[in-house]
């Protein structure tokens, strides 16, 4: 005996599956459907066809492209040849993909027309690619149809490569919102923690019917709960992009049991003027973050019977780390829940010192979900990953209950004459204003306080901001500090391309804006 444990291959779910549950539906993408069984022979087709192009393993193999099932099918096909995958966000600019895939040091290229443009471009200019896949037929000459290789292919199996739990299934770029992207290290150990962790406290059974409209370059795509449902032996119907009036619709004919997105999106579900018109009774459970309380409550109107399950995740963890139980959702509403099965978390003070329940200071991770460090980047590796912990950037606290309650990131917090002050608290506050659609406070600099708190508001559509109406409701519910001393309104809010607020921007061209309330 060497040591050696050989078994943690995530495709590996695929043949334990298309046995149990073989004629039960595992993917569905408009009308059509794949069955476990029918799944496993296109991911060993594909397979087979990839390792005929000298695909192997430790391969790079990249994928720009937006939702579809050949996306899937080229994930697992992937990990079964131990190769690993490169998802990239396809909102990024040209220079910036080609920066990753140089990065990442991909060999293996796939996208689709919709893409083609800049597809065709990267490919040509970075000689290290060599096969260039395209997912759905319409790509130039020279690349080579996905759906090609599996008819090609039919019939053929490939051995799931022997991998151990410290192997690399995919690197994840980070949003970069401070400097270049760091590639965090996803193994395939990762991964099975996550799906075990995911079964567990979602309670999937073979009965749910995921709805993904996630990005699948995301781990809220492919890990919220994503292969999970398919460990469970569920249904993933898979939506191309994010569009409300159609996700109502698919709830319905596909009967969803669960479905994850973030704030913005369950506001465009909102808006929907004839949401009640649509049955939504199925939804048992619904994963959100940064939700605020009066959201919440509008939530629980329109999926009635789902758990609305509050949670906290990052790239570097597989996501959900914490979430919210069905037991305390009204109880510990505000907060982000417990760790989930097999996730350590603490909050430490600037010298790693672990603090006590209630105290403010960085939530530091550890546990079989928290990937290794960041792709050749033994730097930002160090600072993240030390002491035994992943240190998230975020601040927070733990209750005595161990729930626990997201404030900022640490360099969005607000020093004001020696008080912290969470950009969140002040936000959620202002978010309960009628003509308010979207806000964002910052530290605006100040020469007795240092810092002060500003914010910057879009309005809803068709109403005016009214800064003396938004300064007094604040002054009703915050400490005298934590009251904004500037207004400021704005057609939209600076975004990097996953969607996160652009702070950093807004601070920078402060100067530039007129405010509509000054203190």
């Amino acid at each position: 005996m060497d040591g050696r444990q050989p078994t943690a291959n995530l495709s590996r779910i695929l043949d334990w599956a298309r046995y149990r549950f073989a004629d039960r539906e595992a993917l569905v993408y408009d009308d059509t459907t794949w069955t476990f069984w029918e799944l496993d022979v296109d991911v060993n087709a594909l397979a087979a066809g990839l390792r005929e192009h000298g695909v192997g393993q430790g391969d790079r193999v990249a994928i720009y492209a937006l939702n579809s099932p050949e996306y899937l099918l080229l994930a697992l096909a992937i990990a079964k040849l131990g190769a690993v995958m490169i998802p990239l966000n396809y909102r990024l600019h040209e220079e910036e993909l080609a920066y990753l895939l140089d990065h990442a040091q991909a060999t293996t290229f796939a996208s689709e027309p919709d893409l083609a443009e800049v597809a065709a471009s990267l490919a040509a200019r970075l000689p290290r690619i060599g096969l260039r896949l395209s997912l759905t037929p319409g790509m130039p000459d020279g690349w080579v149809g996905v759906n090609e290789l599996i008819e090609a292919h039919r019939g053929e199996r490939v051995p799931d490569a022997e991998l151990e739990d410290n192997d690399l299934q995919r690197v994840l770029y980070t949003s970069g919102t401070t400097s270049r992207p760091k590639g965090a290290r996803i193994t395939h150990g990762n991964c099975n923690a996550n799906m075990s962790a995911q079964v567990a406290e979602l309670e999937l059974t073979s009965a749910d019917r995921l709805l993904n409209f996630a990005p699948l370059y995301h781990v809220g795509g492919l890990d919220v709960p994503g292969y999970s449902v398919w460990y469970a032996g569920g249904t993933m119907v898979v939506m191309r992009r994010f569009d409300p009036r159609s996700i109502l619709r698919v709830i319905q004919e596909q009967r969803i049991t669960g479905m994850a997105m973030v704030a913005t999106m369950v506001h465009l579900i909102r808006a929907e003027p004839d949401r009640d018109s649509f049955d939504t009774t199925s939804v048992r459970w619904m994963i959100f973050s940064q939700v605020t309380p009066t959201l919440y409550r509008e939530t629980r109107e329109t999926f009635p019977n789902a758990r609305l399950v509050e949670g906290y995740g990052m790239t570097e963890t597989c996501n959900g780390l914490t979430y919210l139980d069905a037991d305390h959702m009204e109880s510990k509403l505000g907060t982000a829940g417990r760790p989930i099965h097999g996730v350590d978390i603490r909050i430490v003070d600037e010298d790693d010192n672990p603090l006590p329940p209630g105290e403010v200071g960085e939530i530091v991770i550890r546990g079989p979900k928290v990937c290794d460090g960041y792709l050749d980047d033994p730097d930002a590796t160090a600072r993240a990953f030390r002491n035994g912990w992943f240190h998230s950037g975020d601040v927070g606290t733990l209750d005595e209950d161990g729930y626990l309650t997201i404030l900022d990131r640490v360099k969005d917090m607000i020093r004001s004459g020696g008080e912290n002050v969470a950009s969140s608290e002040i936000e959620a506050i202002v978010y309960e204003l009628s003509f308010v659609h979207e806000a964002a406070v910052i530290a605006m600099p100040d020469p007795k306080w240092v810092e002060v708190p500003a914010v910057f508001v879009v309005p809803n559509a068709g109403v005016d901001v009214d800064g003396d109406a938004l300064i007094a409701h604040c002054r009703a519910n915050l400490g005298g500090f934590k009251v904004p001393k500037a207004v400021y309104v704005v057609d939209e809010l600076p975004r990097n391309p996953s969607g996160k607020v652009l702070k950093r921007d807004l601070r920078d061209a402060l100067e530039t804006y007129a405010p509509l309330w000054r203190a």
